[in-house]
């Protein structure tokens, strides 16, 4: 508990320093008179209303919910103004394809399915766009510090705000926070359960275990690495045991120590196995309808086997259940399955992992090195600065730190989300070492100004760090090449103002309003199914789709440059926006006549794109008065 907690417990229990029979006017005419309170001094807050509602809170929870708001705001302010990235782009047409048609399937090549289950009602509540689109992302992450309140029975005040500010505002986790992926909500979910478990640890509750399980599960739901969560827990209690069975406190061995513990059981045997056999079952129930609810397919048709069928048709539930756990499987074998290709453009695995490893290293000292520091400040305080270590700070310590060197074995792409993996829990230690540093700076306001001077600095400079790296990074250059956290395939310009002919006049005009031409964006043979126009290669071409479909646009192809001209100047095509190579842009000319021209990046570094937009009025608006925008846009 922090000081200020102590000061507030005391004033609570009436413990106020006086005697307890002690009264300043007991001698009568040696007392000054009271002076006469105004309104205000007599009437004190009512506890009904909100003032009065809030006061009754502890102070660490009035930090930690003042942390909250300011990462609340933090998140969503400018949310949808990034452009948004070709993973971004996939998703979310695919939670639009869910709301328009019905339709949902497990594709593991787009993670999990939470998110399109979250986003296809917040489509049809607030409409698509890329503000909705990364909201319950930034939602989960703003509310995330919450969590910190869960382990206020090992931590004190200044720790547990200390965590939360450093999951509120830490650069690398803000920026991933306002991103439509779901690394963070894995992150999150993982250690919101491990917080319950923690707490069911501390009251005794299996309650908390259920809830623990419902959060582990929707991890699971939102990517299929959540099981490594798991396999890290293993390890961090294997360490957490094994320095528990070493470090007895007294001069009994671990096996003593243990046996001590076993022969403390106030039941039979028998007892806890029927706990643990019934409370298992809970638990196994509770996963597995997490999942299959999330797992599961939808159809409107009413003869398929989809999930609401079942529900209405429990005789489905075989079948339903045997095709959910195929799909998983599927996934599942295709994420762990191991790969023989190197990856990061090296020609062997030890290269790739070192590769990944540094553009790892090189995010977080840009983005997250004052956490990490801190973290790293806090787990050796509390490993060898303390007599007894709290095994809940060693865990999150194990659990980060492992998980920065180990998730480059996993990775298949240069990405700087992994980070995410392994701050999220190291932002625990990270609140115990800059609780030291606090505490530090408040004792030397007493015993010498040097060191108070030292320790202002390195507080004002972490402050100074943290928000000048979330200022340039996360909103000023949240898509330029010299920013670590940003991955190739978000493109470097934002190319909605030529789009925005769509939103404009999609609705209302006739025939195809999207063409792609070319060999590099455009199939030898559409797709069977899929993300449309099926006829596009997404791989060059995301995430324009997103936008096509977002503003209520139809596409079309055709790979032969010659042919487009050709049906562009016949008149045969009249589409609002064309969108080729840039190496056709010579070729497309005869045709662009009367067109003004924007040049843009469709990733990070190359992938250059011309736009070209056209303002002459539409003859099939003349008789309206109308002038419909058009616009062309040609890619590299």
């Amino acid at each position: 508990m922090s000081r200020s907690d102590s000061e507030s417990a005391a004033a609570a229990s009436g413990d106020t320093g006086e005697s307890p029979g002690s009264d300043p006017g007991a001698d009568g005419d040696s007392a000054d008179p009271a002076p006469e309170s105004t309104a205000s001094d007599r009437d004190p807050p009512d506890p009904s209303g909100p003032t009065g509602r809030f006061d009754r809170i502890d102070r660490t929870t009035q930090w930690v919910l003042a942390v909250v708001a300011g990462g609340l705001l933090a998140r969503l302010v400018l949310l949808g103004a990034r452009v948004a990235h070709y993973d971004e782009g996939r998703v979310a047409w695919w939670s639009s394809y869910f709301l328009e048609t019905g339709q949902f399937e497990y594709r593991y090549i787009i993670h999990g399915p939470l998110v399109q289950h979250v986003n296809k009602f917040l489509f049809d509540a607030l409409g698509a766009n890329d503000f909705t689109m990364r909201l319950f992302v930034a939602l989960v992450g703003a509310f995330l510090p919450l969590a910190a309140l869960l382990f206020r029975e090992h931590l004190d005040g200044d720790e547990i705000v200390g965590t939360a500010f450093f999951l509120a505002f830490s650069p690398l986790l803000l920026y991933y926070s306002r991103f439509f992926r779901s690394t963070l909500l894995a992150a999150a979910f993982a250690f919101v359960a491990f917080g319950l478990l923690v707490r069911a640890y501390d009251e005794r509750s299996v309650w908390y275990v259920y809830g623990a399980v419902v959060l582990v599960a929707l991890a699971f739901t939102a990517k299929e690495n959540a099981a490594v969560y798991l396999l890290v827990w293993v390890g961090a209690s294997a360490l957490l045991l094994d320095q528990a069975l070493f470090r007895t406190g007294d001069d009994r061995s671990g096996f003593d120590w243990a046996r001590e513990r076993l022969d403390a059981r106030t039941r039979p045997l028998g007892d806890y196995a029927a706990d643990f056999l019934w409370h298992g079952a809970v638990v196994v129930v509770l996963f597995l309808a997490v999942t299959l609810y999330f797992y599961a397919p939808r159809s409107p048709d009413t003869a398929a086997v989809g999930f609401w069928q079942a529900v209405t048709n429990p005789t489905l539930f075989p079948d339903l259940f045997d095709r959910t756990l195929d799909d998983v499987v599927e996934g599942y074998s295709y994420w762990f399955g191991g790969t023989t290709d190197a990856g990061c453009r090296q020609d062997n695995i030890i290269d790739a992992y070192l590769c990944f490893l540094g553009q790892e290293v090189h995010a977080i000292a840009q983005s997250a090195l004052a956490l990490t520091m801190m973290a790293v400040v806090g787990f050796l305080a509390e490993r060898w600065g303390r007599v007894r270590s709290r095994a809940v700070v060693l865990f999150c310590a194990y659990w980060g730190f492992v998980s920065i060197v180990g998730y480059p074995l996993g990775t298949d792409i240069a990405n700087a989300w992994i980070a995410v993996n392994a701050l999220v829990p190291l932002a625990l230690p990270a609140g115990v070492g800059i609780a030291l540093v606090v505490d530090r700076a408040r004792d030397s306001v007493h015993t010498g100004s040097v060191r108070f001077g030292v320790t202002a600095f390195a507080l004002l400079l972490i402050a100074g760090y943290m928000a000048g790296s979330a200022g340039w990074y996360v909103y000023m250059n949240d898509t330029t090449d010299d920013n670590e956290l940003v991955q190739y395939a978000q493109p470097a310009d934002d190319f909605r103002p030529s789009m925005e002919v769509l939103q404009d006049h999609a609705a209302d005009h006739e025939g195809v309003d999207v063409l792609f031409v070319g060999n590099t964006y455009v199939r030898d043979s559409p797709r069977d199914a899929g993300i449309e126009p099926r006829c596009s290669s997404i791989s060059d071409t995301l995430p324009l789709q997103w936008y096509v479909d977002a503003y209520g646009a139809e596409g079309d192809c055709i790979q032969d440059e010659e042919t487009a001209v050709e049906r562009l100047q016949n008149g045969e095509v009249d589409p609002l926006v064309v969108i080729a190579p840039n190496s056709l842009e010579t070729d497309l000319a005869p045709a662009m006549d009367g067109y003004d021209s924007d040049v843009y990046r469709l990733r990070h570094y190359g992938s250059e794109a011309v736009f070209f937009s056209d303002r002459t009025s539409d003859g099939s608006n003349a008789n309206a008065g109308a002038v419909e925008p058009r616009a062309l846009a040609v890619g590299n």
